[in-house]
């Protein structure tokens, strides 16, 4: 089984969440994809919503502490809005994924551009929506998650 670590963010704007149409998997999905070398899962994050979306976004931290673990030596980062443990069901074999997911609003635009080859389409969801499009269920929890915290801001 191939495992990876893989970065992604659940981009939220005007109480929608936005989602791709994944063109391999033929389900739908929050922008995200494997690490490359050299790269955080957060770099992960912000560089595969780009690609996939044509969106400069920010990461949203989800922790409500002062980053204290900070020092010298050690930077405290933004809090995932997920980490999970998944299988994922590729069509010539399964992949292991460490998720790391990330809360993320729009920088300048909210305007979508979509990368053909990854995705055949994107809608903004609003959260009932969310509950009725063809999705993994841990995909849909983490979504609802995100309309959760996406309230404080």
């Amino acid at each position: 089984m191939k495992k990876c670590i893989v970065g992604g963010c659940v981009v939220m704007h005007n109480g929608r969440m936005l989602m791709l149409k994944h063109r391999k998997l033929g389900v739908w999905l929050y922008p995200g994809g494997h690490l490359e070398q050299n790269e955080t899962p957060i770099d992960t994050a912000l560089r595969e919503t780009a690609e996939e979306t044509g969106l400069k976004v920010r990461i949203v931290d989800v922790s409500k502490g002062n980053k204290i673990l900070s020092d010298g030596f050690a930077k405290e980062t933004p809090t995932p809005l997920a980490v999970m443990l998944e299988r994922v069901p590729y069509k010539n074999r399964m992949h292991l994924h460490f998720d790391l997911v990330y809360l993320a609003v729009p920088k300048n635009s909210s305007r979508v551009k979509i990368m053909k080859q990854e995705a055949e389409g994107f809608r903004w969801l609003t959260r009932r929506e969310l509950s009725r499009i063809k999705t993994y269920e841990n995909v849909r929890k983490v979504g609802m998650r995100a309309f959760d915290h996406a309230k404080a801001f």
